[in-house]
């Protein structure tokens, strides 16, 4: 890596607050139109979207960090891994950031259990702290628990 390298992350906001992942983890992002919940799916399983013929696995990745899940997943949007056949749902889409390298932090100790596992870093930014999410540890959890491995 070059000592000056830029990343670029995608920011959204979940349960109120700043989240950001990758840019080169994500295919699309999409709204949240029609999301059809699943009997008997794992807990984190939002449900399936039918996406141009395509039938994604939607998590709820706030059931996996720990944080406050809506009464209502309205309005918002889906941010479609390039992966996989796999979205999460987010309540709204910020911008693209291009963060320097050395603004990058590691996680803070007192973070909760959640965004340990499935966070690699923190940013402080103007805004507060935005929190990145690793995409290949979410899908990674995912593919492991029982059920969603066949709609992978």
């Amino acid at each position: 890596m070059k000592p000056n390298q830029n990343f670029q992350y995608i920011s959204f906001k979940l349960a109120h607050t700043l989240m950001g992942i990758d840019i080169l983890d994500i295919r699309e992002i999409v709204p949240s139109s029609r999301i059809t919940r699943v009997q008997l799916a794992p807990w984190y399983v939002l449900g399936l979207l039918n996406l141009r013929g395509q039938i994604l696995t939607i998590l709820d990745i706030r059931v996996l960090l720990g944080l406050e899940s809506p009464h209502q997943v309205s309005g918002g949007h889906v941010i479609v891994f390039k992966y996989a056949n796999v979205g999460f749902a987010v309540d709204g889409i910020g911008d693209v950031s291009s963060i320097d390298r050395e603004k990058i932090e590691p996680v803070p100790a007192n973070a909760t259990p959640g965004v340990q596992t499935y966070a690699d870093a923190v940013i402080n930014l103007h805004e507060g702290v935005m929190v990145i999410l690793n995409a290949h540890k979410i899908l990674s959890c995912a593919r492991t628990e029982s059920g969603l491995q066949r709609s992978l």
